[in-house]
């Protein structure tokens, strides 16, 4: 009976352990999760705010600059397109003084044809007016090699005639049509040295520079063409102002030749 009891007394201890030890195992969770505080979940670090802040500012410097730019586009299209404009004015102004000029000159070539005749006396001045219309109507005709032909003959049978310098530029502007510059400027070039004064100088000037320029020497044509300028303003605006333009055209290049 005695070794009976011990055995069971054991057990019983056993299993108070056991008891006790299961509690306390269940026990200290629940004391730990009593005892700690709650926990907060981690923080989340929002960056977009942080990360858009210098996009926004480059966005907005890039839309600047765009707007800057687009500025400056449309001032320099709109100063563009004064100069257009008061170009487009000053080639309107030009033709129209253009078409002035030789209507004036056809007025006067039928004045001529037209004119009554002279007494016996002025027998070989009417000759020489006829002559004249004779060549021109060849011009009008487009017959340029007769033409040449017969300017050339007016010259040398009425050389003191009042019309000779007409016929000299005349010759010239056809000696220009039919390609031959060497010939055309020949011509220019006597009516400015033998009839400085004539109506047809200024225009005999001009065409004298262009053809200077088409042979190559542009110096010359600056030359004549500033000669132009100061021995014919105020008589000759209309082709002053032509001068004027071609000038600006020129190369500046070396002194005159």
């Amino acid at each position: 009976m005695k070794y009976l009891i011990v055995p069971l007394t054991l057990m019983i201890s056993h299993i108070s352990v056991a008891s006790d030890e299961w509690v306390s195992v269940g026990a200290r969770p629940a004391a730990t999760n009593a005892s700690t505080p709650a926990q907060s979940p981690p923080p989340v670090h929002v960056q977009t705010p942080i990360s858009s802040a210098p996009a926004a500012s480059s966005d907005n410097g890039l839309m600047s600059e765009l707007l800057m730019q687009v500025e400056q586009m449309q001032q320099e299209i709109a100063t563009l397109r004064g100069i257009v404009e008061s170009q487009a004015n000053d080639i309107r102004r030009l033709n129209q003084e253009s078409e002035a000029r030789y209507l004036d000159l056809d007025r006067r070539l039928v004045a001529v044809a037209s004119a009554k005749p002279e007494p016996d006396a002025e027998e070989p001045e009417q000759t020489a007016q006829e002559a004249y219309k004779a060549a021109m109507a060849l011009v009008r005709e487009k017959k340029f090699e007769q033409a040449s032909a017969a300017f050339e003959e007016f010259v040398h049978q009425w050389p003191d005639d009042e019309l000779k310098a007409n016929a000299l530029y005349w010759a010239g502007e056809v000696f220009l049509v039919r390609r031959d510059p060497d010939s055309a400027s020949n011509r220019f070039r006597e009516v400015i040295d033998s009839h400085p004064n004539h109506i047809k100088a200024p225009d005999a000037t001009y065409k004298y520079a262009m053809t200077l320029h088409k042979l190559g020497d542009a110096d010359a044509a600056r030359h004549w063409l500033e000669t132009l300028i100061t021995r014919y303003e105020g008589s000759a605006d209309t082709t002053v102002q032509l001068a004027e333009a071609y000038l600006k055209k020129l190369p500046k290049t070396g002194g005159i030749q």
